[in-house]
């Protein structure tokens, strides 16, 4: 496909008038361009220097599917639909890291349009309460005022749409260690291991809530069948078929005349996504691997409205947020006092690497130690992990009361290298915990080089992230590949 008849095709894509306020304007920064070739034509690919928040809208409309898939068959009119999946995603292009958030949408919240609280409806019903032209609008407002949080963009797809990317781009590998099925929505997965599922088969998993496997001949229940195993489910479909669009080629889907083609047919975008928004997340994330895709949970409770079963935001939903606010822990924040304890002579190569990463680095020479230590004060207990992820061996920590200053990191002997991508943070946290119960207290100096500030970020901790029941998410275990 030329540039030019990629233009048209998106040009040409269905948008949505949003009123004024409700998504939240990029911030003006400083980009870099490479020039590339798409089809014998020259374009330059702007790599632009900050996140954005996406809100991804999956609607329960079934028009356009065959009657006998089983998703056509729902309990209202066909020219209305409420929102079945709503997924908050945060492309940080800067770091290459994609961040999840699935919102319940059985969320029982104020419905807000155009700044008024409407109503308390659960959140799938801000379609309706929005109508045909304003329904995905109110949603993303809904969701923007009730946990503040900015939305720069949203896009709108439904169920034969959804069916259609799937096919279009092969299937989706998945892996199980039981065969699965649910009866209400028509999943059947009839044998172990890898399979390939088809659009019909993926909606079916996508939509599960009564999950089944087949274990030691008997058909049993997986989990306890609730919205948020349906999520993460959704996020776990989401990182494989960001894992296959990867290994087809992004670069060469945006030279692919029919899947762009079927995308004007099955997408709604807002109206300020533009060709050049979509050539750059394309190329800041062509290479993307599932380590760079995290999931983020909200907690959420089971409240009783009379005879209406909902959820509602559970302790600590605020800070759930925090990684979509831009409020988390980046290598410019954290300076490095660089102790070299080791016998050999590769101090400049490590410094470099740390730079390299966007940390200040302050390097001293030490007699030689056998451990590698991190020394700190427990108010700097996330930076000290955030480091330590980093590090190979996981080091010792030395967390000192009243300790003011960069992060002590002295290299010991033991000392391996870097870990690329880094530890999960869980890991690294439940080592650093441990040395908390051992701090001192001690009255010191700040160190040398405290306060300087470094001019790149990396990629963000997050806390709590839990895995599903072994087996069941779709996800290969290590050693496993479904080609």
């Amino acid at each position: 496909m030329k540039l030019s008849q990629f233009n048209d095709a998106v040009d040409s894509i269905v948008r949505i008038d949003v009123p004024a306020g409700v998504l939240t304007d990029l911030p003006t920064v400083e980009n870099t361009s490479e020039q590339s070739v798409i089809d014998n034509e020259e374009v330059v690919l702007v790599k632009p220097n900050y996140s954005r928040n996406f809100l991804l809208i999956g609607t329960d409309s079934a028009i356009g599917l065959d009657p006998s898939d089983p998703a056509a068959n729902r309990d209202h009119p066909a020219g209305y639909a409420l929102a079945d999946v709503i997924m908050l995603v945060r492309v940080d292009s800067n770091n290459s890291v994609i961040n999840l958030m699935s919102i319940p949408r059985d969320l029982y919240l104020p419905i807000y349009s155009q700044g008024v609280s409407v109503r308390d409806e659960k959140l799938a019903s801000a379609l309706l309460v929005g109508g045909l032209e304003q329904g995905a609008p109110t949603l993303v407002e809904t969701v923007s005022t009730n946990f503040d949080v900015p939305i720069h963009n949203f896009a709108v797809i439904d169920f034969f749409g959804f069916e259609q990317i799937v096919d279009l781009v092969g299937g989706v590998s998945m892996w199980f260690e039981y065969p699965i099925r649910d009866l209400a929505s028509q999943l059947f997965v009839n044998q172990a291991g890898c399979t390939v599922m088809d659009g019909r088969t993926s909606l079916a998993y996508v939509r599960s809530r009564k999950l089944e496997a087949l274990v030691d001949g008997w058909w049993r229940r997986v989990g306890v069948s609730n919205d948020m195993e349906r999520n993460q489910r959704q996020q776990d479909f989401m990182i494989r078929i960001l894992t296959e669009l990867v290994d087809r080629g992004i670069p060469s889907m945006l030279s692919d005349n029919e899947l762009i083609e079927a995308a004007v047919e099955m997408v709604v975008f807002d109206e300020r996504l533009t060709l050049g928004d979509l050539l750059d997340l394309g190329r800041s994330f062509s290479n993307i691997q599932p380590n760079q895709i995290v999931r983020n949970v909200l907690p959420v409770v089971d409240v009783q409205l009379g005879d209406l079963s909902v959820l509602q935001p559970g302790d600590g939903w605020h800070s759930s947020f925090d990684v979509f606010r831009g409020f988390y822990t980046s290598a410019q924040d954290v300076t490095i006092l660089l102790v070299d304890g080791r016998s050999d002579d590769l101090t400049l190569v490590v410094e470099q690497y740390l730079v390299d990463g966007g940390f200040t680095v302050e390097t001293f020479e030490s007699e030689p130690q056998e451990q590698t230590v991190i020394r700190t004060s427990p108010e700097q207990f996330e930076e000290a992990v955030f480091v330590a992820r980093l590090i190979d061996p996981i080091p010792h920590f030395d967390f000192v009361t009243g300790l003011v200053g960069p992060i002590e990191l002295t290299l010991g002997n033991e000392f391996e290298g870097f870990n690329w991508p880094p530890l999960a943070t869980e890991e690294v946290e439940a080592v650093a915990e441990n040395y908390l119960d051992n701090e001192t207290t001690e009255e010191t100096a700040p160190f040398v080089g405290a306060g300087v500030k470094s001019q790149f970020s990396m990629a963000p901790t997050l806390l709590n992230i839990p895995t599903l029941v072994e087996g069941v998410n779709g996800i290969p275990p290590e050693g496993v590949t479904c080609d």
